[in-house]
């Protein structure tokens, strides 16, 4: 590190990180998802049908993205959403019947790929990854 600024090293690390994670998100390339795709598909086949206010809180992002990112996904046949026969102004996103098989599986292999990685560190290396992490994020937040 003492030939690069640490700006760029920690970026040169999370693009390595980024790489990483892209690799092993292999079964949802197979889909033909976009990163916060494939991110919504799986925490919908985590929990299960939500609002997209819910959704919009879990992934860090407005709804008005999140929307649009339903609205993709309808296109393909993915999703649908699912009006409220009580309240017709709530509306919620389900993985359509056609995809919902095939979605909880492949989420299903992702979520397990990062369980044994996490399961292969200590408590204290889990914990350091975490408080790193929110560090980081703590710092661009103040500065970006």
């Amino acid at each position: 590190m003492k030939d690069m600024s640490k700006g760029i090293e920690v970026v040169r690390l999370l693009k390595q990180v980024m790489g990483l994670l892209k690799n092993a998100h292999k079964p949802c390339n197979e889909m033909n998802l976009t990163g916060p795709q494939a991110m919504l598909l799986g925490i919908i086949a985590h929990y299960g049908e939500m609002k997209i206010s819910d959704l919009s809180e879990k992934m860090g992002l407005s709804n008005s993205t999140v929307s649009g990112i339903v609205d993709r996904l309808e296109k393909q046949g993915i999703v649908e959403r699912i009006r409220s026969s009580n309240d017709r102004r709530v509306v919620r996103v389900n993985v359509t019947s056609e995809h919902k098989a095939l979605v909880k599986n492949k989420f299903e292999v992702i979520e397990q790929k990062f369980e044994d990685v996490m399961d292969k560190a200590t408590e204290d290396e889990v914990k350091k990854v975490f408080e790193g992490l929110e560090i980081l994020i703590g710092l661009l937040e103040k500065t970006i």
